[in-house]
């Protein structure tokens, strides 16, 4: 937490600032607002328009229940994901809560943990459990919510018909041991992201064992497919499993390649599932803000982590010391900044504005919309934050 709350360490809009809303700074968006493009329409270069749909900018515990989400407190939005209902599900780190923000009524509700941080409740209403420090949430493909919580060393399921809560991955203490084993008794240390692919199989990115461990979504059991345990910068092509790896802070699945980003390493890889291969796809390694609009191999990135990826092949990457948001084309191998100003500015200084002059302050979880729209939290801004497509004449 310390960490997250001290590390801080321009880009020029070019489309017509009289074609976005009159929507105000400091003023709060509703959830339901539709964006300017559908998902199928969505071109390789969009511009957004930035806004925020909960937070006040202040720490502290969120209600449970609240109908004026911008004017409450959002203490360290983390994780960002639409559930299969359609709402918004927020884990805050500060208040060790999931949030749900229901797009049709603009309500705002804690759907997990109770505000105090703490490892009880399985068994029990989510709503009644003790959380620390969730980082990230996602839904399995049957509408189970699953959170992980980085300071516990767990993952929790949160049962999509009965609310109860367990716990799936992880025996709460910090360790390495457990692969080839079920997960429920492994040991995590502290694990920061995680993503499923389309067979429910879950990939954590379990940081300081410097690993990518996979849970068989059949059996329950874990292993490791990327990383040795040992800390180092993969060699291109070699064999994942077989190779080092430092800190993976940021994980995707795309197209029957699992994506790494490393927040210590400066770096992006693909690893191919089938030959268990892995491949150096961005970032020199070096510390720095540059590179768009060039080969991304030779960018320069300041601490990737949340990642998300379109199912057209766009990989959204956030870099919480850069403060910025970047994409990714998968298909054409092109890399762009599309919200933040960089690592200089920021503070927030409102919405209404292109996201590209929106300062951010490490931003770390990213989803997408149906419509095209992208919502991001913008973490010690404790603010969530919609990025609206806006498209050029001539992109």
């Amino acid at each position: 937490m310390t960490a997250i709350r001290t590390r801080f360490r321009f880009w020029s809009a070019a489309f017509v600032v009289s074609a976005l809303s009159s929507l105000g700074a400091g003023q709060c968006s509703r959830a339901d607002e539709p964006s300017a493009v559908t998902e199928a329409s969505r071109p390789t270069v969009t511009n957004y328009r930035i806004e925020t749909i909960a937070g006040n900018g202040q720490p502290g515990d969120t209600p449970t229940r609240t109908l004026v989400p911008c004017d409450v407190p959002v203490d360290l939005p983390f994780g960002v994901e639409y559930g299969p209902d359609g709402a918004l599900y927020i884990t805050v780190i500060g208040s060790h809560r999931v949030l749900r923000l229901n797009p049709s009524t603009n309500e705002l509700t804690s759907v997990a943990g109770t505000g105090k941080k703490g490892l009880n409740g399985d068994g029990g209403p989510a709503t009644q459990a003790s959380l620390f420090e969730p980082y990230e949430v996602r839904f399995d493909s049957k509408g189970h919510m699953l959170i992980l919580e980085m300071r516990n060393h767990v993952l929790r399921r949160v049962d999509g018909k009965t609310g109860i809560i367990t716990t799936i991955a992880g025996d709460g203490t910090p360790g390495g041991l457990g692969d080839g084993g079920p997960a429920k008794k492994a040991q995590l240390n502290h694990p920061h992201c995680f993503a499923l692919d389309e067979h429910d199989n879950i990939y954590i990115g379990d940081i300081l064992n410097h690993r990518v461990r996979r849970i068989d979504a059949k059996t329950g059991h874990i292993e490791t497919v990327v990383g040795t345990g040992r800390e180092g910068i993969p060699q291109d092509g070699g064999v994942a499993r077989e190779e080092p790896l430092t800190m993976p802070q940021g994980l995707g699945i795309y197209d029957g390649s699992l994506w790494v980003a490393s927040f210590k390493l400066q770096r992006m890889w693909r690893v191919d599932l089938k030959t268990g291969r892995i491949y150096h796809k961005a970032g020199t390694g070096e510390r720095g803000f540059t590179g768009d609009g060039g080969d991304p191999r030779q960018a320069t990135f300041d601490g990737p982590r949340g990642m998300k990826i379109s199912p057209d092949g766009m990989l959204y990457l956030l870099e919480g010391e850069n403060n910025i948001v970047r994409a990714y084309d998968i298909n054409n191998n092109t890399l762009q900044t599309i919200a933040g100003v960089g690592p200089q500015s920021h503070k927030y200084e409102g919405d209404g504005i292109p996201a590209r002059l929106a300062p951010l302050w490490q931003p770390h979880g990213i989803c997408l919309g149906k419509d095209g729209s992208l919502v991001i939290s913008d973490t010690i801004n404790h603010r969530v934050r919609r990025l609206i497509p806006i498209v050029n004449d001539k992109p």
